[in-house]
């Protein structure tokens, strides 16, 4: 097995070498660990004439002082690697912190300059080692691989992998555990360099004197040959250095028109004012909705390009497309869905393994390319919903041919043995989707259309997150001009140090591909101060390639209360672009914002509703004089519930398994009375950001209740009694006690799709066949036992197979479209 898999290694490095040149050479990092007295002989005999890292331990540093000094003078970076070498978490919290104290004191007293960089003995360590590290004065840690778990306290640099999930780039690897010959050896390092240059990502090898001595004309052999290609050797603190380098230059706005609250003339006379270069303007939502053409009603998107031309504004217009979320389509086409592992078709979500999906999206293309002359196209949603998609018989044949299996194989096999390789090829056929759609532009838009797509930038540190969207960017990203992370900020203390990190890690990820960081700010009413916005310009000054912001309503609007950015801020924004303040308000700046549809009405009459339900919610709702806001703050919810979001979809059709049901059951009686009070509050004022027609939100939240008009309407009266939200006449907001209880909440762990989830539980009523006597029965779905109507027998939900939910409206919420998008 290890001269076949060798043998691949020589062959694919060999091909590639002689049928590509390197688009974007990959930096390469020779990082050595270096512990023992006989890797003094070891490094002399190497002799490595590079730039690299040196991984030191304090107790080879304190017996060695000379060679450690030479390193260091000689421009190396220079880290730690611990003391002793031990097992750091296997140690107390006090053994810990004395190792790593101890060890950074020694590195620094020998080479006079601050040691920032660790690296964990066997790569073993746990969030205790990484706050120890971190209270300790580190910023930089290489302890883990490229699909690290959860690494987000110090900023990572991980070792690179041979294949995805394969082979670690270690000497180890390669000569002891592989037993590689000095060619097979000399053949991965190459590959690895080849394929890290496709995107100029870091290529990250970890070598070990005692190990690397074994074959030292190997390794210089790929030094002259990276060399001979235009390649780099660079020392971590370098690489740092140049990714900090990078300097944005666009600055994008996204306009929504799913919120239909402005007019093209609101959007071009807002963009004239500032110093945008780019705007991303949405053709279609994910519910399938086109904002363009004659199935648009209003055709808002082709009159805002046609009248920001009208205007000469010079900025790129890109039109803003969902990949793979169109419930339109997947209602019309039920063959396009994706298919959970249970056979379940989502609603809204569809297959990128779909040749059918492809060739829909491309005639969107061309359309928008050839009919607007658009300057880019941008693609949303471009995932995966859920971990649990994409399972068809016809996927899971096309993989199992690709690997050489038995067309039948089960899933257990394919969730076992072979579930690395199964993420691997659900990440390629995101891969190809992008792909083909990128033919198209090109084609359609001859070269001159630029091609980008939307990244959860916020998922960078978790390789489980990749695994569940199947955005492995090292796939997907040469396909692209440039690519968009999406950052969710909430304007909390330390988030400017989070987004310092991520652009590291993004930067790892996506090597010399430009991005253009899009900040999802706090929701509606959450505002960024100057003195925060001016934290987060500083840090993506250093190592984005542009930022946008997101959206246009939340920037824009005339109301102060639901603004993400004022006017400061956008002035900011414009000096750090346009080296000018930002411009007059035009006098035509025009633009509303509805509560619901019953706020069409006149003012007076929604004021004269809003009065009446106050009269009405008194009794119930009174204000509760004296009380603290902080005890309103919603404790953090238990989202262990099995799979919930799959129960939601079933209670959507219907139908409830007897351990589901028992399982639901459960987690409603886990919160008593001031938790579901807290909790439904927190809802309320989430709804509000979350939309300009919040009472649709509650109204969706409270479906499962025979009175969930009503019920919608108490709940959002009652945090209008207690302060936390202002009605004046159509318009409704946050207060500034409300924005701070919501921020509180979720960062407590307030989570709103769960808890309209629970909403929707809590108003359920259910039917349930008695398997004594086979007569129907009906109860709440609260209760754990309840007896029989005809026969008194104790019943359970574990005792019965289906559980019947009594559908109170026509239309029941889906909670399949809650998935990331």
């Amino acid at each position: 097995m290890k001269s076949i898999l060798a043998s691949v290694y020589i062959i694919v490095a060999l091909f590639a070498t002689v049928s590509a040149a390197a688009a974007n050479p990959a930096p390469v990092l020779l990082t050595f660990d270096t512990e023992q007295n006989a890797d003094v002989a070891a490094l002399k005999t190497l002799d490595i004439k590079v730039p690299a890292t040196y991984f030191i331990t304090g107790a080879f540093a304190g017996a060695h002082k000379e060679l450690v000094s030479e390193l260091s003078l000689a421009g190396h970076t220079i880290g730690s690697h611990s003391q002793a070498h031990p097992h750091l978490p296997q140690l107390d919290q006090k053994s810990i912190e004395s190792d790593l104290k101890r060890s950074k004191s020694i590195l620094e007293s020998i080479t006079g300059k601050p040691v920032v960089w660790f690296r964990a003995p066997y790569m073993e360590y746990d969030d205790r080692v990484m706050r120890a590290l971190k209270a300790s004065g580190f910023r930089y840690d290489s302890s883990d691989s490229e699909h690290w778990e959860q690494q987000d306290i110090l900023t990572e640099l991980p070792i690179s992998a041979l294949r995805r999930r394969v082979m670690l780039a270690s000497d180890y690897n390669m000569m002891v555990v592989n037993k590689f010959t000095e060619s097979e050896f000399e053949a991965a390092l190459k590959q690895l360099y080849t394929a890290k240059s496709v995107l100029g990502q870091p290529a990250v090898i970890l070598l070990h004197p005692k190990h690397a001595v074994r074959y030292p004309e190997a390794l210089r052999n790929f030094i002259d040959w990276v060399q001979a290609k235009g390649g780099r050797f660079l020392t971590a603190d370098q690489y740092i250095a140049e990714a900090e380098a990078n300097r944005p230059r666009r600055y994008g706005i996204w306009v929504d028109f799913s919120r239909r609250n402005f007019t093209p003339e609101d959007i071009v006379a807002d963009i004239s004012r500032t110093s945008a270069t780019d705007l991303f303007l949405m053709a279609k939502d994910t519910e399938g909705n086109a904002y363009y053409g004659r199935n648009s009603r209003q055709n808002v998107f082709g009159k805002t390009i046609a009248l920001l031309r009208k205007q000469g504004l010079n900025v790129k217009v890109h039109a803003w497309l969902p990949a793979l979320s169109d419930t339109r389509a997947v209602k019309q086409h039920g063959d396009w869905a994706m298919t959970a592992q249970n056979g379940r078709l989502s609603a809204n979500w569809m297959s990128p393994s779909n040749p059918e999906v492809a060739l829909y999206t491309e005639a969107t293309v061309r359309e928008l390319i050839q009919k607007y002359g658009v300057e880019g196209i941008h693609l949303d949603c471009l995932a995966y919903s859920d971990l649990d998609y994409d399972y068809s018989k016809g996927n899971v044949k096309a993989f199992a041919a690709s690997r050489g299996l038995p067309a039948d194989m089960t899933q257990s096999d394919l969730l076992g043995k072979e579930y690395a390789q199964w993420l691997n090829w659900r990440s390629s056929m995101i891969a190809a989707y992008a792909s083909k759609i990128g033919s198209s532009v090109r084609k359609a838009g001859r070269g001159k259309v630029e091609y980008s797509a939307a990244f959860a930038g916020n998922r960078v540190f978790n390789y489980k997150d990749v695994d569940q969207s199947g955005q492995e960017i090292s796939l997907i990203a040469p396909s692209f001009d440039f690519i968009v992370p999406v950052m969710h900020v909430a304007c909390l203390e330390g988030e400017g140090e989070m987004l310092a990190r991520s652009l590291v890690s993004l930067r790892v990820k996506s090597g010399a591909m430009p991005f253009v960081v899009r900040l999802i700010g706090p929701a509606d009413g959450g505002m960024m101060t100057d003195d925060y916005l001016s934290e987060v310009l500083e840090v993506l000054s250093h190592g984005a390639s542009g930022i946008g912001f997101s959206s246009y309503h939340s920037i824009f609007v005339k109301d102060p209360a639901r603004r993400s950015i004022n006017e400061e801020g956008l002035n900011l924004i414009n000096k750090a672009f346009g080296g000018k303040g930002l411009k007059a308000r035009p006098e035509t700046l025009t633009g509303s914002f509805s509560l619901d549809s019953v706020s069409l009405m006149p003012g007076f009459l929604a004021m004269f509703l809003v009065v009446v339900f106050n009269m009405v919610a008194i009794p119930v709702y009174g204000r509760k004089t004296g009380q603290e806001e902080s005890a309103m703050i919603a404790a953090p919810l238990d989202t262990s519930v099995h799979q919930w979001r799959e129960m939601a979809a079933d209670m959507s059709e219907g139908f409830l398994s007897g351990s589901s049901a028992e399982e639901i059951s459960r987690m409603l009686r886990s919160y008593d009375a001031r938790g579901v009070h807290k909790n439904r509050i927190a809802m309320v004022l989430d709804a509000v950001t979350r939309s300009a027609s919040p009472m649709t939100e509650l109204y969706e939240a409270v479906c499962c209740s025979m009175e969930w008009k009503a019920l919608a309407l108490k709940y959002l009266n009652e945090v209008c009694l207690l302060g936390y939200v202002v009605i004046n006449d159509r318009f409704v907001s946050l207060t500034p006690s409300g924005r701070e209880l919501l921020t509180q909440a979720r960062s407590e762990g307030f989570d709103y799709d769960y808890w309209a989830f629970v909403e929707c539980c809590l108003q359920q009523t259910v039917s349930v066949v008695c398997p004594h006597c086979g007569s129907l029965t009906q109860t709440h779905v609260y209760w754990s036992s309840f007896d029989c109507s005809q026969c008194a027998a104790t019943l359970h939900f574990e005792d019965v197979l289906t559980v019947e939910l009594h559908q109170n409206r026509t239309q029941v919420a889906s909670f399949d479209s809650m998935d990331f998008c």
